[in-house]
């Protein structure tokens, strides 16, 4: 059972309830060996994901009023912090609760040891540009090295630059975000080619910075993080359907695949916001609104993109923060 009196006594004892969430996320993706089908794993897993979460909704509500200040005080820390010595730190766009175990097995059929360092929480809206202008104040494909760290931006496996020599690296990896971008209905097998992709440019960045200090195997763990989760819905039971009313006026604000939006944005200040607490659709920050929980909408078209992010959900709020090293 994903959520029980136990659990809930749990989170209300906890001196950091989203340590208590995140635990129990991490543990409906682990993984005793490395899926047959990749997509029906995701699917499945998914369904009990949607579920946990829905039911934290309704019983806890207060998780997302923590989420969202833990959100909004974010300034790129759990980055920069590990950014010391000659420390590599990848951040690896969109990377999710989803993968962490898939990860493990993967990295680890190539020689390297997978640890789960922990969770961070990331900033609200959960867009690339959010961590990145904290970081690079820019994009990331407009990066530049920093004063403090050597910056690079991979875009995907055949891309995969040199490392600097001597100095803490942050890189910028486009993946699985990208790929992720093109899953649709029709298309939905793409999320496996999006895992696939993820970790052939990992493990060649991870060789990268083994070779580029013989002390790496001893000392110099590498840092694997991301900047945002993702939503991920193929089925009705992956989302919560919004009420009418607020779908349409949802609509006219967000795309599909974009669950934030500027409060520029024609319609976007409109949006309900004095609905009852419990029954709040959408969370605002002081420039932007994004859609809460796992509320979304479908349609009858098989080119739905069937992954999305920006708004304030578990699964796009908490991020995993991995250490790797080589198997001696």
């Amino acid at each position: 059972m994903t959520f029980d009196a136990a659990f809930l006594q749990a989170l209300l004892d906890a001196e950091d309830p989203l340590g208590v969430v995140w635990e129990r996320m991490l543990s409906l993706y682990q993984v005793a060996a490395y899926p047959e089908d990749v997509v029906a794993f995701y699917n499945e897993r998914e369904a009990t994901l949607n579920q946990f979460e829905e039911a934290l909704y309704h019983g806890y509500f207060e998780i997302y009023d923590l989420l969202l200040e833990r959100a909004q005080q974010q300034d790129g820390g759990y980055v920069r912090q590990r950014l010391q010595g000659d420390t590599v730190v990848i951040i690896a766009d969109s990377l999710s609760v989803r993968e962490v175990g898939l990860l493990r097995q993967r990295l680890n059929e190539r020689d390297w040891q997978v640890s789960v360092a922990g969770f961070a929480v990331a900033p609200f809206p959960t867009l690339t540009e959010s961590l990145a202008e904290k970081l690079l104040g820019t994009n990331p494909a407009s990066g530049r090295d920093a004063a403090d760290f050597g910056y690079c931006y991979v875009a995907g496996p055949s891309e995969v630059p040199n490392l600097p020599l001597g100095e803490p690296t942050l890189v910028w990896l486009r993946l699985p975000d990208k790929e992720l971008e093109q899953v649709t209905v029709a298309q939905a097998t793409t999320v496996a080619d999006a895992f696939n992709a993820t970790v052939e440019t990992l493990a060649r960045l991870l060789e990268q910075a083994a070779h580029r200090d013989v002390r790496f195997a001893q000392s110099r763990p590498v840092i694997i993080t991301s900047d945002h989760g993702y939503l991920y819905a193929t089925a009705a039971n992956h989302y919560w359907s919004l009420p009418a009313g607020i779908e349409g006026a949802a609509r006219r604000v967000f795309s599909r695949e974009s669950r934030a939006r500027p409060l520029t944005r024609e319609g976007a200040t409109a949006l309900p916001s004095t609905e009852p607490r419990e029954q709040s659709h959408f969370a605002f920050s002081s420039t932007y609104v994004g859609i809460r929980g796992r509320f979304w909408w479908a349609s009858a078209s098989v080119n739905d993109h069937c992954t999305g992010h920006g708004g304030l959900s578990l699964v796009e709020s908490l991020v995993p923060i991995f250490s790797v090293v080589p198997i001696s």
